[in-house]
């Protein structure tokens, strides 16, 4: 098989593959375009804080945390629970963990447009109070996916300039983000507003994302142009 020909196989794989999970999303996204179409919707709010620390203490509110409003789906439910359950197999399952959460989503979301599903996909970031807000939600089950990214710089691993480009897939580890998740499904029915409160003690889980920098290869001493000059030669 050519490269042309194995390449328009890829594609038709990839087309057939979108079909068929949209066929199962176009099954989730009927019944909330439904009842957007009926006008059965309600508002759902919510707050992302830290618990006070002393019994006169106030919350302190989290801005800035994403929180993502999703039809509910058992089969991306199943695979989010298949991450947290693994992340104590291995270290590098531990590492990975976070772009596996972001690669789940990521093709789930796919799936929802790809069966004209794009608007129930809800995205908000809550303000400096910590508060966020969804309009108008269709009634039916939901899944709220919230997160906050916590950095942590280090000076681990700096390369040397005269080392940069001396091997290849050199990086300088800059530090992690500590990414905390929280995960809630609920049942939207219209008259009845739902109110969420995401706090530090009901997080859903805590994964951590490596900050990584590759440098610009540098010549190595003596080469010129990306080719070493051989002894003996001015030319």
């Amino acid at each position: 098989m050519n490269q042309h020909a194995a390449g328009l196989t890829a594609g038709l794989l990839l087309v057939v593959a979108l079909a068929a999970s949209a066929g199962d999303a176009t099954t989730v996204v009927a019944p909330y375009l439904r009842a957007r179409d009926e006008g059965r919707t309600d508002a759902v709010s919510g707050e992302a804080f830290a618990e006070p620390r002393s019994p006169t203490g106030s919350p302190s509110p989290y801005g800035d945390v994403s929180v993502l409003l999703l039809p509910y789906s058992s089969d991306f439910e199943e695979e989010l629970d298949r991450i947290r359950v693994g992340l104590r197999e291995s270290s590098l399952a531990y590492v990975e963990a976070a772009g596996r959460l972001r690669a789940a989503r990521e093709a789930y979301e796919r799936e929802l447009l790809f069966a004209g599903g794009g608007e129930m996909i809800r995205g908000e970031v809550s303000d400096a109070g910590g508060h966020f807000r969804f309009a108008e939600v269709p009634a039916g089950s939901w899944l709220i996916l919230a997160w906050r990214e916590i950095p942590h710089g280090t000076s681990a691993r700096r390369i040397p300039g005269r080392d940069q480009g001396a091997f290849v897939g050199n990086v300088e580890r800059l530090g992690y983000v500590a990414v905390e998740y929280w995960r809630q499904r609920l049942e939207v029915r219209p008259g009845t507003a739902i109110t969420l409160r995401l706090h530090d003690r009901n997080v859903w889980a805590t994964l951590v994302r490596e900050e990584q920098h590759t440098p610009d290869r540098r010549p190595a001493p003596g080469d010129v142009g990306g080719a070493k000059r051989r002894q003996g030669t001015t030319r």
